[in-house]
């Protein structure tokens, strides 16, 4: 624990951190229930409230949408460069907004599951700090002060400003009280129940947990594991933010991991040091004593 403590002292911001070992019960933490915001680990309740409406027969996972120009996003992923004849399934979306964090494909499944029914979902299972209300684009226009109706025009100006960092400290997406937020407990809370299958019907328990393992942007819970680690994690981030959530599946058994943080200097890359907090949590786990 010593260990956890030093290296999060390190981080040049507020650090909050949740882990418990699915087995043993073990548990640490560290500002676990502090708001923090989410940036796309956003996108776990999301796909989480996806196969729920799948469950439920609301939605058919295998249905395709014809991507056009209102469907792009500014910030990460590829179909805001696509043309507009693909026509991708609900699960190549799912896909897409996990494992390569793409904006396009988060907002498309965050307004046809409805925003009011991600949070009704996330207050039933009693994550009471967890509130998404802005899609990716929404986010990103408010905090980086883009007002425009082009989508290719509103792309560029996030990126030139994202960039840049020039974001807009005032704004509802700066705000803990208007933006997407959760807290590391919740996000834990909410991998235990995907991992147990307490919510979610046997399949889409089993979905949600392989398009989590096939994420390819592993540069904090998994990048100081031994080799061969096998984990199932969401990354976000934006200017002053940086989080990983997910599930390790350690030497001795599989555990939850929330590392979150805010209110990071702006030029700073803390991705490292956050690998770290990772790498003494599968220690602290793992080491016998």
């Amino acid at each position: 624990m010593e260990s956890i403590s030093k290296t999060i002292s390190e981080i040049p911001g507020v650090v909050g951190l949740s882990a418990k070992h699915l087995e043993s019960g073990k548990q640490i933490q560290h500002n676990a229930d502090e708001v923090f915001f989410t940036a796309s680990t956003l996108k776990v309740p999301i796909l989480f409230e996806l196969y729920r409406q799948v469950d439920n027969g609301v939605i058919d996972i295998s249905s395709r949408i014809h991507i056009k120009d209102k469907h792009r996003s500014p910030g990460s992923g590829v179909l805001k460069e696509l043309g507009e004849s693909i026509q991708p399934t609900l699960h190549d979306l799912a896909l897409l907004m996990i494992i390569i964090s793409d904006n396009s494909a988060t907002d498309i499944l965050f307004h046809l599951l409805d925003p009011v029914n991600i949070n009704n979902t996330m207050a039933d299972l009693g994550l009471s700090k967890t509130s998404i209300p802005m899609s990716c684009k929404d986010l990103l226009y408010s905090m980086y002060g883009v007002d425009t109706n082009n989508i290719f025009e509103g792309i560029r100006l996030v990126s030139d400003r994202l960039a840049q960092a020039k974001i807009i400290p005032g704004s509802q997406g700066m705000s803990e009280k208007d933006s997407d937020v959760s807290s590391p407990n919740d996000m834990t809370s909410l991998l235990e129940i995907i991992y147990k299958g307490e919510e979610l019907s046997e399949k889409s328990s089993a979905s949600v947990m392989d398009i989590l393992e096939r994420q390819q942007l592993n540069t904090i819970i998994p990048y100081l594991l031994p080799t061969g680690t096998r984990t199932a994690h969401k990354t976000g981030g934006v200017t002053g933010v940086r989080c990983d959530v997910g599930i390790v599946f350690g030497a001795t058994g599989p555990y939850t991991i929330a590392v979150m943080a805010k209110d990071l200097p702006k030029a700073q890359n803390v991705d490292s040091l956050l690998a770290q907090v990772s790498e003494a949590v599968y220690l602290e786990f793992n080491n016998p004593r």
